[in-house]
């Protein structure tokens, strides 16, 4: 059973269910674009249940005996737990990290103009295909030292150079303005050596990643010089917060 098709199961054990079948249908749109070597259309909306919807669904079937209610409320929190597993999901089954949607990337396109970028640690290169796809230019590049562990980059959208993140700026340097990196790993040090090496040639870092949070090593956001921007506020008004992690966009010197 797919992750969707579990997810429509639960509803099945709910009475009423089929009023969780708008974000299913969102999620399942999602899905399906990912697995034809597209990017989901539209931002991501709050998938798991708030604490309104969920007062809500109970105070609608209060009139279950007492037992009913019980498997009612059971199945709705395993129902919510389900939901909250969508980006493990999207990460493991696409290699889909930072939530790059076709919506948000037109606005990255429109607000930068005709910056040139090279994304270093592109895994499936979801950024530099939009970037390109989009008519700029976007060098993409990837040594996918870390593929034994993951899934990530194995189905590449992009013309990807099998190159390691400092390499990749060393021979770049000179044609682009930006460089990209998202989601890079909490647990490795290698951004902050980025961050010395693009501070070596005067380059602006566009980094997607959660603030001492899920991405990033600490050293990194510790030596971040984050720089306020116009252009990376509309980005951030349009990118994806759809759980509890909170990743932005930060353009960072």
């Amino acid at each position: 059973m797919t992750y969707i098709e579990n997810l429509r199961d639960d509803t099945k054990s709910l009475p009423h269910g089929e009023v969780f079948n708008a974000r299913i249908n969102f999620m399942e749109h999602a899905c399906q674009a990912l697995d034809q070597g597209e990017v989901p259309k539209y931002h991501f909306p709050q998938f798991q249940l708030s604490e309104k919807e969920i007062s809500y669904f109970m105070e609608h079937n209060i009139n279950l005996d007492e037992a009913a209610f019980q498997t009612m409320s059971a199945n709705l929190n395993d129902f919510d737990h389900d939901l909250g597993e969508f980006r493990t999901y999207l990460q493991t089954r696409f290699g889909y990290w930072a939530t790059i949607t076709k919506d948000f990337m037109k606005v990255w396109a429109d607000e930068f103009g005709d910056a040139k970028y090279l994304e270093i640690m592109a895994g499936n290169g979801y950024i530099s295909n939009e970037l390109q796809s989009l008519g700029k230019t976007s060098i993409c590049t990837d040594d996918k030292s870390w593929s034994k562990q993951s899934k990530t980059g194995h189905k590449p959208l992009v013309e990807t150079e099998g190159l390691a993140a400092l390499a990749a700026i060393d021979k770049y340097h000179e044609d682009v303005n930006y460089v990209i990196l998202a989601w890079s790993p909490d647990r490795d040090d290698i951004d902050n050596e980025v961050l010395k090496k693009i501070r070596t040639y005067g380059l602006i870092l566009i980094c997607i990643g959660e603030r001492y949070g899920a991405t990033n090593s600490k050293e990194f956001w510790d030596n971040a010089e984050i720089v306020d921007c116009k252009a990376i506020d509309k980005l951030n008004l349009i990118y994806s917060h759809y759980d509890l992690v909170g990743d932005k966009v930060y353009l960072i010197k």
